[in-house]
């Protein structure tokens, strides 16, 4: 009877994980590359700036210059700065050469970290000082934008008369962990957020994604910009908040079509980026740990309910163990089901959804340090050490 309660259980909490990420599904847009207007009735493009946060971002900085710097956005509405905040290695140097080849691009030193200020929103606050343009447009180091991103972005948040609009990019992984661990990241997401509700302009509830934030900068400085949020870990996030909360209309748009990222290197990389703001994401330390608990038992559950219970009809064979094994065979299949075929949304070898547990196991690790390094008041990127 206990086997055929647990399975029962379990097979419930999978089908309302799934009704929630299929209503995410549902609910999530993706941006194709935006038609140019034909005629001379489009209306003119508005100025942009594009502001790039820098620290120690040698192995990238290159590259997304290059991919910006090949925007088909008119010539003399867009502009690039970059903000080297006191990076270690080359990438001020690598900037300075691209900046002396293209009039586009400009090199600017972020201010020495303010107390109670984090790196990136110090670093974002001093391009949008320097900048001068109708729009801004903050964007990771760590992303290739296709040539009509800007162009897209921009046609998106004017037509539907958005203040904000953030866009996911394509993850690209590359390494076994994070193609073990960043799929089962955004499957909770997925289970636990309501992008609907992020969408609709009257609801509160708000995020973003701040490898891609395109936004009014009118609106931007009267909401006080990331100034406003100068000690947030997760300032994406709470930016949206503060536009939200303003009665502004947001967006948060996928756009796998026209921006792509490598957001960790290495499992290291990972484990630092992922504990760094873990808790932010899923709202809390308490809504954290329940997401990762409940994730591990549904994982685990997937993988060993079925063998219990085939276990049980063999030993013990009755109508409850019949019972018990079809509940698990059902659940277990339609776990890991969607877990394969985020594999291959992501683009990686499918038997990497078979390894479901393993990911969301190594996941909990990632909230319990989270958790334990925000209890400590100690929150580590890059070299910098905060207290949130």
């Amino acid at each position: 009877m206990w086997l055929l309660a647990a399975t029962a259980i379990i097979a419930i909490l999978v089908g309302v994980c799934l009704c929630r990420i299929a209503r995410q599904f549902r609910a999530y847009e993706s941006l194709h590359p935006h038609r140019r207007s034909a005629g001379s009735t489009s209306p003119p493009s508005p100025t942009v700036a594009i502001v790039i946060p820098a620290r120690d971002e040698a192995h990238n900085i290159a590259a997304c210059l290059d991919s910006l710097l090949r925007q088909d956005y008119p010539i003399d509405k867009f502009r690039i700065i970059v903000v080297d905040d006191y990076s270690q290695d080359d990438t001020a140097s690598i900037v300075r050469r691209i900046a002396a080849a293209h009039d586009r691009v400009r090199l600017i030193q972020a201010v020495p970290l303010p107390e109670g200020w984090a790196g990136k929103t110090n670093a974002c606050w001093c391009g949008a000082l320097a900048a001068d343009a109708e729009w801004l447009c903050f964007i990771d180091a760590d992303t290739r934008a296709e040539p009509a991103l800007l162009r897209t972005a921009v046609a998106a948040a004017r037509e539907r008369n958005l203040t904000m609009v953030s866009l996911e990019p394509f993850q690209e992984l590359q390494g076994f962990v994070n193609r073990l661990v960043i799929p089962v990241g955004f499957l909770a997401i997925a289970a636990t957020q309501d992008l609907a509700r992020v969408n609709a302009p009257l609801a509160e509830a708000a995020t973003a994604n701040g490898q891609f934030i395109l936004i009014r900068a009118q609106s931007y400085f009267a909401l006080g910009g990331h100034a406003a949020v100068r000690g947030a870990i997760s300032e994406d996030a709470a930016l949206a908040r503060r536009v939200k909360s303003a009665g502004l209309a947001l967006a948060v748009l996928g756009a796998e079509t026209l921006i792509r990222t490598r957001m960790y290197r290495d499992a290291d990389d990972l484990w630092e980026g992922l504990s760094k703001n873990v808790t932010e994401i899923y709202g809390g330390p308490v809504r954290s740990l329940a997401t990762a608990l409940g994730a591990l038992v549904i994982s685990w559950s997937a993988a060993l309910l079925p063998l219990a219970a085939a276990a049980s009809v063999v030993l013990a064979p009755g109508l409850d163990a019949t019972a018990s094994l079809m509940i698990a065979i059902a659940s277990s299949a339609a776990t890991f089901a969607t877990a394969i075929a985020l594999s291959r949304h992501f683009r990686v070898p499918r038997w990497y959804g078979l390894l479901l547990p393993v990911g969301v196991s190594i996941g909990v690790l990632i909230v319990l340090n989270g958790i334990a390094r925000r209890a400590r008041g100690r929150v580590i990127w890059k070299g910098r050490i905060y207290s949130p």
